[in-house]
C-alpha cells in the first residue's frame, strides 16, 4: 500500500487535512475494505506537532527518514511556511518532482513554493498572485501563468489558496485515482451543497439528450496533444500510443482520434479541409479583456497559428482567433472589461 505523506510545520492549519485523508480510508458508508493509501505525517522531528488550534499530532516519520514508496507528499499550510525552519522541506520537494510523484501544496505552502521557485513552470494558483509576488521575489517568474481559482493541478503539482481545501483535495484524489471521478465529483458535490440539495440534483429527471463532446480527427496525435496541454491546460491520460485520446478542460472534453482509423472504422472516406478549417471552431472563455489579449500572445509564441488579433466587437465581447496544428479554429473571448 503507497503512503500519501503530509509535510507538517509547527501552527500548521489542521482544517486543510480531513477533506483528503478520509476519502483515502473510507467510503460515504463504512471504511474501505481494501484502501489504495494510508496517511501518515512527516515532520522534523518525533515530538508532536502543534496545530494553530493546539491540537497536536504524532508523526509517522522525521524529514530524514521518509519511505521511498510514497505516491504523494502534501504540504499543509500554516504559519510554519514563514519561519527558517521551512528551508529543511526544499530537498524534499525537489526530490519529489525529480521522482515524478505528486507534490501538493495549501495556502502558505503554495506562497513558500513560489519562494523556492518550484512554481515556475507550470500553472498553479495561491493566496493571490499579489502575495506569491511578495514571498517570492526574485525566485518567482511565472505570475503570467497564475490562476485565480480554488486549487490548480498541473503536472503532477497541485496548489490552492486558503478557503481551497476541499477542492485542492479533489484534484489530489483524480491523480491518485483514488475513486472513479464520478465518485470524486459526488464526494465533492455533497460537501459542497450539502444532502439535501444534493439529493434533490439527483431526483431531477435526465433530458433526453445532454452534450457530450467534441471530436477531432487528426494525422498527428502527439503533436494536437501538446498543443491543447501546453496552451490551454488540457488535461489527459493518454499513453502515446492509444488510437483515441480524451482530453479535459474542467467539465469540457474533446476527443481526438486518427483519421485514418476513423475511416477504417466506419468503412466510409471523407473530404478533409486544406490549410484553416472554417466549419467549426472551438470557443474558451477568460475571465476579462486583458486576459484576451494575455492569452492570444502566448497561444501564437508557443506556436499556434494567429488567424484574428484581439478585437472589441460592437456587441461587447472582445473575442480573437487561433488555429490549431491541424488548421481547427480556436476562439478566447471575454465579455467582461474590468477596467
Amino acid at each position: 500500500m503507497k503512503k500519501v505523506l503530509y509535510v507538517l510545520l509547527p501552527q500548521f492549519a489542521e482544517h486543510e487535512l480531513p477533506y483528503l485523508t478520509q476519502p483515502l480510508r473510507s467510503d460515504a458508508m463504512a471504511m474501505k475494505e481494501n484502501p489504495k493509501y494510508e496517511n501518515k505525517i512527516v515532520a522534523e522531528t518525533m515530538e508532536p506537532v502543534e496545530a494553530i488550534s493546539g491540537f497536536r499530532v504524532l508523526p509517522d516519520y522525521t524529514f530524514d527518514t521518509i519511505p521511498d514508496d510514497y505516491a504523494a507528499l502534501v504540504l499543509i499550510g500554516g504559519y510554519g511556511w514563514m519561519s527558517e525552519a521551512a528551508e529543511i522541506v526544499v530537498p524534499l520537494v525537489e526530490d519529489a518532482i525529480k521522482k515524478r510523484r505528486i507534490v501538493g501544496a495549501i495556502c502558505n505552502a503554495a506562497s513558500w513554493m513560489a519562494s523556492k521557485g518550484f512554481l515556475n513552470d507550470i500553472r498553479h494558483t495561491g493566496n493571490g498572485v499579489e502575495q506569491l509576488q511578495l514571498w517570492g521575489g526574485e525566485h518567482y517568474t511565472n505570475a503570467a501563468n497564475y490562476v485565480n481559482a480554488q486549487a490548480v493541478s498541473d503536472k503532477n503539482i497541485v496548489t490552492a489558496n486558503g478557503s481551497g481545501h476541499l477542492e485542492f483535495a479533489c484534484e489530489i484524489l483524480s491523480l491518485l485515482k483514488n475513486d472513479e471521478p464520478k465518485e470524486i465529483e459526488m464526494y465533492k458535490t455533497f460537501y459542497k451543497m450539502g444532502l439535501v440539495d444534493l439529493a434533490k440534483m439527483m431526483s431531477q429527471a435526465k433530458p433526453r439528450f445532454y452534450f457530450n463532446t467534441i471530436g477531432l480527427f487528426t494525422t498527428d496525435n502527439a503533436k494536437m496533444v501538446a498543443f491543447y496541454r501546453d496552451i490551454f491546460g488540457f488535461k489527459t491520460e493518454w499513453n502515446g500510443t492509444d488510437p483515441n485520446v480524451e482530453m479535459t478542460l474542467g467539465d469540457s472534453r474533446i476527443i481526438m482520434f486518427p483519421r485514418d482509423a476513423f475511416e477504417q472504422m466506419t468503412s466510409q472516406q471523407y473530404a478533409y479541409p486544406n490549410g484553416v478549417n472554417g466549419t467549426v471552431e472551438l470557443s474558451i472563455d477568460v475571465p476579462c479583456f486583458a486576459d484576451v489579449d494575455k492569452e492570444y500572445e502566448r497561444a501564437v509564441s508557443m506556436g499556434a497559428k494567429p488567424i484574428f488579433a484581439p478585437t472589441t466587437e460592437p456587441w461587447g465581447q472582445r473575442t480573437c482567433y487561433v488555429a490549431d496544428p491541424e488548421g481547427n479554429l480556436i476562439e478566447i473571448s471575454s465579455f467582461i472589461n474590468n477596467k
